[in-house]
């Protein structure tokens, strides 16, 4: 993975409207961009936006031979790539130790936790189950992967459906879906990760854009005594199921409560809308409704990614308040230069206009394109 470089003006920039109360796209330290959620038309098949973060994940299974240890239980597998498309920095077909933390932390939320029955996809004892495989891919990175990344899984499980099965003694059948309906994964509840950036030792940012995560990161690296990357695991029902720690060590404990008790509160309205748009799937699968990926793509989405400028919104000056004795006086010493009686008006491109000051001027064009 090639190393992003941020240069010291954005640093500083960052660290004082974050130290000031403002954020660069002037969201409040605890307001999350917006969370979209899409389907596509297979089940286990969805796309998750947080801002400008897109991230797809599918679900997909096999009937395999389970494990020695474990003979009535199922396999879950969680794949996770990041490839040039979401950002430059990355190198294809290249696992780095971004990717490999990711992996991690999605696995130890959704198998650790033992959010997914995995005895309900035994089909026959240490002969034959279902193993389910979730593949996440990094579509567009600008912050806060393992959030996006994590409502994307979570998102897919719930949305998936397998076939059903039928065993005549010794021979297992499985149904399409034209002749049984497939059935769904069990979760006992839906965990979901939340990212939280901390600057110095009391300033909390929820759902951290890039050049904040870079910045936070870039602090600690440093040898700040504060800075780092907080991810904090919060299921529907208010229990912690992960939290890991990437930076400095935290001084203040009440940082960590407070993390913990804003998890609680996005955790559930998170698994909410989750809810919400799996339902209104269904809604729309009933009325036999065509689903695409293609019909959730407008003009904005497919310019969302051409921008040069970075969107930044802050405070509002007026320029009434500003006390004109504020102003910095003009030593004595420095000449005026008295304003030339030609003005240069821009027009079309490879054209210059000069208008004379004088009332009884006339325009002069000059154009490049003129024949030689």
């Amino acid at each position: 993975m090639k190393e992003t470089q941020i240069s010291n003006s954005e640093k500083t920039f960052v660290q004082k409207i974050i130290a000031g109360g403002h954020r660069l796209d002037g969201r409040i330290y605890s307001e999350t961009r917006n969370l979209q959620i899409a389907f596509g038309s297979d089940y286990g098949s969805c796309m998750v936006s947080l801002g400008e973060t897109k991230v797809l994940a599918q679900v997909s299974c096999e009937v395999v031979q389970p494990k020695q240890i474990r003979p009535n239980e199922g396999i879950i597998f969680i794949n996770v790539d990041i490839s040039p498309m979401a950002a430059p920095q990355f190198e294809a077909n290249r696992q780095t130790d971004h990717t490999v933390n990711l992996n991690r932390l999605l696995e130890k939320c959704y198998k650790d936790s033992k959010c997914i029955d995995l005895e309900s996809l035994c089909i026959v004892v240490e002969e034959k189950v279902w193993s389910l495989r979730v593949d996440v891919k990094i579509l567009n990175h600008e912050g806060n992967l393992i959030e996006c990344a994590s409502i994307a899984t979570l998102a897919a499980l719930a949305h998936f459906k397998r076939p059903d099965v039928t065993r005549v003694g010794d021979k297992v059948i499985i149904h399409s879906i034209a002749e049984k309906d497939p059935i769904p994964t069990v979760l006992y509840h839906y965990p979901v990760c939340l990212t939280y950036a901390i600057f110095g030792s009391d300033i909390l940012l929820s759902d951290p854009s890039y050049i904040e995560e870079a910045v936070c990161m870039c602090t600690f690296e440093e040898g700040s005594a504060g800075g780092g990357l907080l991810v904090v695991g919060m299921n529907q029902y208010k229990e912690p199921c992960l939290l890991d720690l990437t930076g400095a060590a935290i001084h203040n404990v009440n940082i960590v409560h407070k993390a913990i008790l804003s998890a609680s509160e996005k955790g559930k309205s998170v698994v909410d809308v989750l809810k919400k748009a799996i339902i209104s799937d269904d809604t729309l699968r009933l009325k036999r409704v065509k689903i695409n990926y293609a019909d959730i793509i407008t003009t904005e989405h497919k310019q969302s990614l051409i921008k040069k400028d970075i969107s930044i919104c802050l405070k509002n000056y007026n320029a009434n308040d500003i006390n004109p004795e504020s102003d910095v006086e003009m030593d004595d010493d420095v000449q005026i230069v008295e304003p030339s009686k030609y003005d240069v008006v821009p027009t079309l491109p490879k054209t210059a206009e000069l208008k004379v000051k004088a009332e009884k001027s006339a325009w002069i064009e000059i154009s490049s394109e003129e024949d030689d």
